[in-house]
């Protein structure tokens, strides 16, 4: 123990934190993690925060010069460091120094059907879980024709470790409090296993696959059926599993995959359920409904014909 009651080893941490401080920009740590600025006056770069909730005006100062940031929201402001701990939502100094000087953003590339599992093992961490921001992720979400605006009303940017390594990808809550996760080139999920039930509607029930599904769903008004609500399977094996759901609706209408799995999983519904309506005839020509809003994105809502039920 030092004199004035400071560890040699938290004299070392701090130290270290010090020298992130004075060799790693705050600028290019959001860059690498997704931030991009709105706008940029003589030495300082403002963004949308990401520290708190999702704003309309950019009020998150970045002043290059002195490498130091301020959120005018919440008047807060520090080094990298403290904003590396506000965005990992962590007081550990030492893992928030392994994060950045790891390459944080790197996206390592993991088995696509791998189950992660973060229940009774410390290997799986969730870090942060807030509004889609990544432009990789919003590029993917792009690339698939699903608007930023709809994806953050039902999914979140999930922030986790995984053995060491770190990840971003979209997240798709379950009914358990599992997550369905998405990227570029990758699809996995976090556990338990589960359907989602979104409760809007009390006379018909919409059936999707996956939650791809859902948000093309939402994207395409051709579609649209009234006073509805929504299961999301996130796999057709969980058919079972929804019976308290498919029992409790009048009508049933499917958005499954036209492959031999989803076409299997829409006879089994036909055949236990009364009332089902498969609406992937209206997408035949397709895997599913996210390849047909990808091939249709310019329909324009008027030259589209409402359903009816």
């Amino acid at each position: 123990m030092e004199r004035n009651g400071t560890s040699a080893g938290e004299k070392r941490k701090d130290m270290n934190a010090r020298q992130l401080n004075q060799q790693h920009s705050i600028i290019d740590f959001l860059d690498q993690n997704g931030y991009r600025p709105t706008s940029k006056r003589g030495d300082n770069y403002l963004y949308i925060s990401m520290i708190r909730d999702r704003e309309k005006h950019a009020s998150f100062k970045v002043d290059i010069h002195k490498n130091l940031w301020y959120d005018h929201g919440i008047g807060v402001g520090g080094n990298l460091v403290d904003l590396a701990c506000r965005i990992f939502k962590t007081k550990d100094v030492k893992e928030v120094i392994r994060l950045i000087t790891g390459n944080f953003s790197a996206f390592h590339p993991q088995t696509a059907a791998q189950v992660l599992n973060q229940s009774g093992n410390d290997k799986l961490r969730i870090l942060n879980e807030g509004y889609i921001q990544d432009h990789r992720l919003t590029d993917y979400l792009n690339a698939r024709g699903i608007s930023l605006d709809v994806a953050n009303q039902h999914c979140r940017e999930l922030t986790y470790s995984n053995q060491g390594r770190f990840f971003k990808g979209i997240c798709f809550k379950n009914q358990s409090g599992g997550y369905e996760l998405r990227s570029k080139g990758f699809k996995s999920c976090i556990a338990p296993k589960d359907v989602t039930m979104i409760e809007s509607g009390d006379t018909n029930l919409l059936v999707f696959e996956g939650f791809m599904d859902f948000l093309s769903y939402v994207m395409l008004p051709v579609f649209h059926v009234a006073d509805a609500s929504f299961l999301i399977l996130n796999s057709v094996s969980l058919v079972g599993r929804a019976s308290e759901y498919l029992s409790a609706y009048d009508s049933k209408c499917l958005f499954l995959d036209n492959d031999p799995s989803g076409l299997k999983a829409a006879a089994q519904i036909r055949q236990t359920y009364p009332r089902v309506i498969d609406m992937s005839l209206f997408y035949a020509g397709q895997k599913d409904l996210n390849e047909y809003l990808s091939q249709n994105s310019k329909c324009i809502e008027q030259d589209c014909v409402a359903l009816a039920l």
